[in-house]
């Protein structure tokens, strides 16, 4: 994509100073676009949508906001103001859903309909019409001129098609709710569409994963897991206790198998409580018959989450392939009761790490130490990401069994209220 449009520009630098004000043109790329003066000499400026911060319209003007708080505004553009915006929201929401990894799996489906999206605690976010595309993990919602955004189907809580008004219905494990109406012909088919794919998330669980690891067990009882535990979220030891006392343990060895993970945290006794502990399986798509496995410890009285993931090539002959990384996270950042929000936690981090295929650098390094990769964008503008990081305490290499619980135990004393 590659379209200009002649305007007058201006730019103001972070004391709010204008600088530049010019005619001249704006040139629309697939990752940002250019501003340049008249003349052939002007080389003009690019701006990448990557370093944008905020983007917004008022009347006839189009605003950017860089994260460095330079601000940028088109002006001038006539009665192709309207056609302007929606092209410059086409290429930035085709940016957003690569750089938000809002595409999980292959496109499966495309409609065109209404949405309308409401906050945990019922407050409107934004609605409009947009294109719906149904991908095998995700539905993308993209708006003519709003931001593009995502459902994570492993993360969906609650959905239900209402057959009188035409209307489908999802509640997120956040909270959150979006109604999809007004889609015409097609509702019928994205109703089968929609229970095809969400259904499909636990027999692929099942049959991927599962059943060749737990083997002894009736599908049933597995299906039952994989409900809890869809993408390989941690699902809490007595939740799986629930489903089956016996599935509870076996799930524990596979988890630490071929690891000294236990011995070396043996001597906290806050990691011992089955309340407080929760294990994640999911199928690792880099080898072939491979799984990941990890483990998160929840600790409200420290105010802690933590979680590792294990290591997935452990040598029997090789104490160092046995090591492994641990991640800890504050509950709350300033007051009140860590038990009120440690779903909030444990959310974000489900999220974090499946949404980013387990990816732990977005999930604590600097910002600086990844400027240059894919999670550039994400670690700014996904808000469970940017929340998580910001809680983010320590990582502890657990190596030597003495030292990792004298570390563990300064972490607790450290981030309790």
């Amino acid at each position: 994509m590659e379209v200009s449009y002649n305007l007058r520009y201006q730019k103001s630098n972070f004391s709010n100073r204008l600088i530049i004000d010019k005619e001249g043109e704006v040139i629309i790329y697939a990752k940002g676009f250019r501003l340049k003066g008249k003349g052939a000499n002007d080389k003009g400026e690019l701006i990448n949508f990557s370093d944008l911060k905020e983007f917004y319209s008022r009347e006839d003007s189009i605003i950017f906001v860089t994260f460095t708080k330079e601000k940028y505004v088109l002006l001038d553009v006539g009665n192709l103001f309207d056609q302007l915006l929606i092209d410059i929201y086409k290429a930035r929401n085709e940016f957003l859903v690569d750089a938000l990894f809002m595409k999980k799996g292959k496109l499966k489906v495309e409609f065109e309909g209404n949405f309308e999206r409401l906050s945990k605690f019922g407050k409107p976010i934004n609605k409009g019409h947009a294109k719906i595309k149904l991908f095998e993990k995700s539905m993308v919602i993209i708006p003519q001129i709003q931001d593009a955004f995502f459902i994570h189907y492993d993360f969906v809580n609650f959905h239900e098609f209402d057959e009188l008004d035409y209307l489908f219905k999802i509640v997120t494990d956040d909270g959150s709710t979006i109604l999809i109406s007004q889609l015409g012909n097609d509702y019928e088919i994205f109703e089968e569409k929609m229970n095809e794919l969400l259904g499909g998330m636990y027999e692929s669980l099942v049959n991927d994963v599962l059943k060749g690891i737990f083997v002894e067990f009736h599908s049933t009882t597995l299906l039952k897991f994989a409900y809890k535990m869809k993408g390989g979220k941690a699902v809490s030891l007595k939740e799986i206790q629930k489903i089956d006392k016996d599935l509870a343990k076996r799930v524990e060895e596979f988890i630490f198998e071929k690891t000294d993970f236990k011995e070396k945290i043996a001597g906290i006794e806050e990691f011992k409580h089955d309340e407080n502990i929760y294990f994640g399986i999911a199928k690792d798509e880099t080898i072939n018959n491979g799984y990941i496995k990890w483990v998160m410890y929840s600790v409200p009285q420290k105010n802690i989450a933590c979680f590792s993931i294990m290591p997935r090539f452990v040598k029997e002959t090789d104490p160092k392939s046995k090591i492994t990384e641990m991640f800890f996270y504050k509950i709350i950042i300033e007051q009140g009761d860590p038990v009120e929000k440690l779903e909030n936690k444990i959310c974000e981090i489900n999220q974090a790490l499946i949404i980013l295929s387990f990816s732990k650098d977005p999930c604590y390094k600097d910002k600086r130490e990844l400027k240059h990769s894919p999670y550039k964008y994400a670690i700014r503008k996904l808000p469970f990401l940017r929340i998580l990081r910001k809680s983010f305490v320590s990582k502890l290499l657990l190596d030597d069994k003495a030292t990792c619980e004298k570390q563990i135990k300064e972490i607790f004393e450290k981030s309790k209220i």
